[in-house]
């Protein structure tokens, strides 16, 4: 495949398209250091290699055919060589349920046309800390559980790391309360999976509330709440974990009702009961 080109001067294998050396040496490097922020977070040192395909190149490596949005498996990370279709995509069908202030949020954050690079480029991040889940975790916890975790990632990276991405996390996650059921019919947690036959749309939906959840759960606890979330997993724990419990009691109710999916009890009170 064409990807077998390689780039050096990082700690892991970078697999790259044809005239794509300075995209990757941009992407390998947040992945480096998102992968030191989250080993020094999680006490783990996954084994990671990472693709950056264009779109001759993407469904050679991918595990979905969806060009432009991150993916990581195993030990592989696969991030696009430019903005892609998929964001595109996903941003014309959401904005036309959004109201004015939203439309003008979303604007201000991606520009118009919009460009969302730096949203999905964020995503990476939660895409690679699945391998952190794959290689550690002796069983899969369920969906929206690995992916609230990643989302919790995702959202400390971007707070302790690269606070300038937060506008762009937030503008898209900022949609959630406006997509109406039409378009996104499926809304139960644990149905999270087969929420993709509905559209990506749907989908997106999910992730972006979890995004949510993912902030509420940081301010509250920070790194400890990632930690043991991780950790709980780890040692063969489900939905029983309490931030799970919080997150699962606040779901898809009115903003007014739940605050981000988080009730008022502090996360952090329970954290020496969690694992």
């Amino acid at each position: 495949m064409a990807t077998s080109a390689t780039l050096e001067g990082f700690g892991f294998p970078v697999h790259l398209s044809p005239g794509a050396e300075e995209r990757a040496a941009f992407v390998a490097g947040r992945v480096e250091r998102a992968a030191a922020w989250l080993s020094e977070q999680l006490g783990v040192t996954p084994r990671i290699r990472l693709s950056v395909a264009d779109a001759d190149d993407w469904d050679s490596v991918a595990t979905a055919p969806l060009y432009g949005t991150p993916q990581g498996t195993e030990d592989h990370l696969r991030v696009a060589a430019d903005d892609g279709w998929f964001g595109t995509e996903l941003y014309a069908s959401i904005r036309p349920h959004v109201s004015a202030g939203t439309a003008d949020l979303l604007r201000a954050a991606y520009g118009e046309p919009p460009a969302l690079r730096p949203y999905f480029d964020l995503v990476a991040v939660h895409e690679l800390t699945h391998l952190f889940q794959d290689q550690v975790w002796p069983a899969y916890p369920g969906m929206w559980i690995a992916e609230l975790h990643a989302n919790l990632a995702m959202v400390g990276y971007a707070h302790d790391v690269e606070p300038e991405l937060l506008p762009a996390l937030r503008a898209f996650t900022a949609t959630v309360d406006e997509l109406p059921v039409e378009v996104t019919p499926v809304r139960e947690l644990a149905n999270m999976e087969g929420s993709f036959e509905h559209g990506a749309i749907n989908f997106a939906w999910f992730h972006f509330g979890l995004t949510r959840a993912a902030e509420a759960l940081w301010a509250d606890a920070g790194a400890d709440v990632l930690r043991g979330l991780y950790e709980h997993v780890r040692a063969g724990g489900g939905a029983d974990h309490p931030a799970l419990r919080e997150v699962a009691a606040g779901w898809n109710q009115p903003p007014s009702a739940a605050s981000s999916g988080i009730a008022d009890s502090s996360v952090r009170e329970t954290m020496p009961s969690l694992g």
